[in-house]
């Protein structure tokens, strides 16, 4: 799959992503569907935007670090609404990962506490 193939499916996730977070019976359920839209929507728009100027490796290593990012804030923060926009964060993350691959071929590893 080329960039343009995996921008395209990383904003169809993002637009079910969004789809669902129109739908959520909790509030708590809708801003983590819109944490997912959000990290995907980020991720295809990284690619689109700035990923012909860049290395596969330098992509990867973007998310990566975006995904780092995410992670440290949800691990600061155990308590409030926004737990849930971070927790989707994640799990978009998680997705966007499973799209793109390193320089060797691996999938990012889903070793997280929160990903159980």
């Amino acid at each position: 799959m080329n960039r343009e193939q995996t921008v395209e499916r990383l904003r169809a996730w993002a637009r079910r992503a969004q789809s669902e977070a129109q739908y959520a019976d909790t509030r708590e359920d809708r801003l983590k569907w819109q944490g997912q839209a959000q990290a995907l929507n980020g991720v295809a728009g990284l690619l689109a935007e700035q990923g012909a100027r860049m290395s596969d490796f330098e992509i990867w290593s973007r998310v990566v670090s975006d995904r780092e990012k995410i992670l440290a804030a949800w691990k600061e923060r155990q308590s409030g609404l926004e737990i849930n926009i971070y927790a989707g964060q994640m799990a978009g993350y998680d997705v966007a990962l499973t799209a793109l691959k390193d320089v060797d071929g691996v999938v990012w590893p889903r070793r997280e506490p929160h990903a159980g």
